[in-house]
């Protein structure tokens, strides 16, 4: 199977970063970017396959359509089969880590700034789940 790494973050910078941190970490496969929750959940309504894995890094507060938004869209498309996503977050509130737990298409969620440890405990979650595939 093929890599799908997703990022929707609204923040140039932030998406930079995390594309360096990806490199950094080898996960290996296509990279497409989304400044907010609409644009990605159209592009996934469309090309959506089981023959893809989808790694996707979700911010949660973004413009137009925010990530809370998309995971209500992608429930409906998404199976835990083969997608994955880690919400991207400044907020730490207890009640978003209430919700986040209860969506089963979440791996998990990491409060910004992303760091190399927070990037290779995700590599570790996206191995345990498929294993070696599209990882060096």
């Amino acid at each position: 199977m093929n890599y799908k790494l997703i990022i929707i973050e609204d923040d140039p910078i932030f998406t930079f970063l995390l594309e360096k941190g990806i490199d950094h970490a080898e996960l290996q496969g296509e990279i497409l970017n989304f400044s907010n929750g609409k644009p990605a959940i159209e592009h996934l309504s469309n090309s959506y396959s089981k023959s893809h894995n989808y790694i996707i890094f979700l911010d949660l507060n973004m413009p137009i359509m925010n990530g809370w938004e998309f995971m209500d869209k992608l429930e409906s498309i998404a199976t835990t089969d083969n997608c994955m996503v880690f919400v991207l977050t400044s907020s730490a509130y207890r009640d978003d880590i209430e919700r986040l737990k209860k969506k089963s298409l979440v791996s998990d969620f990491v409060t910004k700034p992303i760091t190399e440890f927070h990037l290779k405990g995700i590599k570790d979650t996206i191995i345990e789940k498929f294993g070696k595939n599209g990882i060096i």
